[in-house]
């Protein structure tokens, strides 16, 4: 329920209650931040710089698409989450832009593209040969830090194998990982490629991770509704494969909420 909705508040909503779907979800309180990871079961560089983003550039009236529909003009008006990508190591640039098209689609952020940072020494696991997503992310949230702009989220791409400590695995491979709400958040295609059908189906599986991570940096917690991208992976890629990439309709209210007191 929506208490003392203004009118931006009823305008957002229904722009983004036009893309869902319908059932229900379950969102924990605003507490400390915690890390939340797109989990699969377990189956030399030097330090990144701090990112240097170039400021947005509103789009002119007079370059903008006749045929865009009403309904991306009044959430264009509405309050957007600025998104930076930032690419660690390597991956894949064709997909990297599908991955910023599907995140715009599915969510009210704008994204823009950071630099390209080496691989970090320090987030190596040599055991397992695999990249520590935790440091990864305090890396993005370092960066985040020194930003002029305290609402930007970063995003690090990576094709590298992932990880971080799940109960009493120490080193859990996984597609992805965020802190809920928190300004970093990091995404590997490496494991999404593995029965994918097809490169369709593999940029697919790594957008709607990216859609995942990136709605727990906003504050989203995992949610039970049908296709929705917020639903918990359980230790499968099954949900991932099944969804819309559109927000359900109470995820949808609830980051509109939380992108509207943001703004305030």
């Amino acid at each position: 329920m929506i208490r003392g909705a203004g009118a931006r508040r009823q305008a957002l909503l229904g722009a983004l209650a036009g893309l869902a779907l319908a059932a229900g979800c379950d969102r924990a309180g605003e507490g400390a931040q915690r890390p939340i990871a797109v989990i699969e079961p377990a189956g030399g560089a030097t330090e990144p710089s701090a990112a240097d983003v170039e400021s947005p550039r509103a789009t002119p009236a007079a370059e903008r698409d006749p045929a865009t529909s009403s309904l991306e003009v009044e959430a264009e008006a509405e309050v957007r989450a600025p998104i930076v990508t930032i690419v660690i190591g390597d991956f894949d640039e064709e997909l990297r832009a599908e991955v910023e098209a599907g995140l715009a689609r599915a969510l009210p952020v704008e994204v823009r593209r950071g630099p390209t940072w080496a691989l970090p020494k320090a987030a190596y696991y040599p055991p397992r040969r695999r990249y520590r997503a935790d440091a990864l992310i305090d890396l993005l949230r370092d960066a985040a830090a020194e930003d002029a702009e305290p609402d930007a989220r970063y995003l690090g791409l990576t094709s590298v194998d992932i990880s971080t400590t799940k109960g009493k695995h120490k080193d859990w491979g996984i597609f992805g990982l965020a802190f809920c709400p928190g300004q970093g958040a990091v995404i590997s295609s490496h494991r999404l490629r593995r029965g994918a059908k097809d490169r369709e189906h593999f940029a697919f599986r790594v957008t709607n991770t990216a859609i995942h991570e990136v709605g727990h940096s906003l504050g989203l917690e995992h949610c039970d509704e049908p296709r929705c991208p917020m639903q918990d992976a359980e230790g499968s890629v099954a949900t991932t494969d099944s969804s819309a990439q559109v927000l359900g309709p109470e995820c949808a209210e609830e980051l509109a909420l939380l992108l509207e007191g943001a703004a305030d």
